[in-house]
């Protein structure tokens, strides 16, 4: 009996190994956050409840919002659907995302 549940945990072991993460990724959002209707803060808070996202940076002055998420569980078309769901569309530029790679955090 001892042999085969040393299999099995290796078996498991093994299978655990090899489930690949997503790494972060993060998307740039350029909007007007300058327009009367675009509060910036509401951009932030329909974003940070969206599944999968890690954090939110909003900067007024550089008109852009910063989203890092888990790759595994949202991506950057679903976190625009959730800003054009609550009339936040009109807001977006006319080339609204950049994706790419999350920056790795300093220890």
């Amino acid at each position: 009996m001892k042999p085969m549940q040393t299999l099995f945990a290796a078996a498991a072991l093994v299978a655990f190994a090899g489930a690949v993460q997503a790494e972060p990724r993060q998307v740039t959002i350029s909007a007007d956050l300058t327009c009367p209707v675009s509060d910036p803060q509401l951009f932030e808070i329909v974003l940070k409840r969206q599944p999968g996202v890690i954090s939110v940076d909003v900067s007024f002055k550089e008109q852009k919002v910063v989203v890092i998420y888990d790759a595994d569980i949202t991506n950057p078309r679903t976190l625009a659907d959730a800003l054009i769901e609550i009339g936040l569309g009109d807001m977006l530029s006319d080339n609204p995302m950049i994706e790419e790679a999350a920056p790795v955090p300093k220890p």
